[in-house]
């Protein structure tokens, strides 16, 4: 480990990992992975729900561990009363909602004191975002010079291909950013195809989020209004068409007719943060 943050949604930040602060050592609760299970006759039905964890910290200033209680009751009182959303733990880029429900000494000095966390890990798994941006070919879509003869027949515009890698061993959950200026823009990733019946104005942009709950679409203007846009997303997975669908493991095709650019986030998720 070699990054422990804890990120209050007030916009404070605990460095966990602060040998003149809290400085959390053994993380391996954290590390284990596991499943909720119930067994039947020879099958099992398994989900990761939330779940609580302990980490132990040790800390050389009371001033330190005062700061952190108050921003640990203030987040947890935000979360119960006010619907705020919960702190973000981020352990090496890997990243979950949590909030710390209790902190217990169990050493305590002059010099030093150790305190054990109990935290409860909302999501489930842990995540860790990874990017890729895909551009609009100028080239092909500016003025340019006009041609001064008319053609018999129109032409289908070509698509651009590219592959997307997606290292995770499990479907991960994905958030696409489009640029304008876009016109019903779409998008095929593997087999499936996101689709918006939406006009993206130039300066504007378009984000369809599957990463969080609810799942949310919103675009965009070029002055900052915002419009719910989820009804005019395709969600159709029969067909083929779900806007919000999982990015597959391994290697996908990526292809789009290039009139405008995008963004393409994607989640890596792990059950228990992984050991290298």
């Amino acid at each position: 480990m070699k990054t422990f943050i804890y990120a209050s949604p007030s916009g404070a930040v605990l460095d966990l990992n602060d040998p003149d602060g809290l400085l959390v050592g053994q993380i391996t609760e954290l590390r284990t992975r596991i499943w909720d299970t119930t067994l039947s006759y020879r099958s099992l039905n398994a989900t990761r729900p939330a779940r609580t964890a302990k980490i132990t910290a040790i800390s050389r200033s009371k001033t330190a561990l005062d700061t952190a209680d108050r921003i640990f009751d203030a987040d947890l009182r935000a979360y119960l009363e006010d619907q705020a959303p919960p702190a973000l733990l981020d352990v090496d880029g890997w990243r979950q909602n949590a909030l710390v429900m209790q902190t217990e000494p169990d050493y305590v000095s002059p010099q030093l004191t150790r305190v054990e966390l109990t935290v409860a890990l909302l999501d489930g798994v842990w995540h860790k975002p990874a990017t890729s941006s895909w551009y609009r070919n100028t080239a092909r879509y500016s003025d340019g010079k006009g041609y001064p003869y008319g053609y018999e027949y129109d032409y289908m515009p070509t698509r651009a291909v590219g592959t997307l890698t997606n290292a995770s061993a499990l479907p991960s959950r994905a958030k696409i950013t489009v640029y304008g200026p876009a016109a019903t823009p779409t998008i095929t990733i593997g087999d499936n195809k996101i689709v918006a019946d939406v006009t993206v104005p130039s300066g504007g942009y378009l984000v369809i989020d599957g990463t969080g709950t609810p799942r949310t679409a919103t675009l965009v203007a070029a002055n900052g209004d915002r419009q719910n846009a989820f009804a005019k997303l395709h969600r159709d997975q029969t067909a083929g068409e779900y806007a919000f669908a999982a990015i597959p493991p391994g290697d996908s095709l990526v292809s789009w007719d290039e009139s405008f650019g995008f963004d393409l986030e994607w989640w890596e998720e792990r059950t228990g943060l992984p050991w290298t």
